[in-house]
């Protein structure tokens, strides 16, 4: 993520502010120390204009934890909202 970050000529700074984050906050999801929510993962993938997919399956080996991780428990917000009223 840090990567594409630069390739965008993003700074961390600028970037946790389009979020709505700290930047401490995000320095640590970069760095894989935090998880991300999934509103921020979508948010993510908005600001840096790719997939949500791209960024939970990055090509770093490293990732492969994070990966399965945030894989696991987006299936499971989806299992727990599944069953939700929608309220409109």
């Amino acid at each position: 993520m840090r990567d594409l970050r630069k390739k965008k000529g993003i700074t961390q700074e600028q970037l946790s502010i389009m979020l709505n984050v700290s930047a401490n906050h995000l320095a640590k999801v970069e760095t894989g120390s935090r998880c991300c929510s999934i509103e921020l993962l979508q948010d993510l993938s908005s600001c840096l204009n790719v997939r949500t997919d791209y960024l939970l399956n990055g090509d770093a080996p490293h990732n492969n934890h994070l990966r399965e991780r945030l894989t696991f428990l987006a299936q499971e917000l989806e299992k727990i909202t599944a069953d939700l009223p929608v309220w409109g």
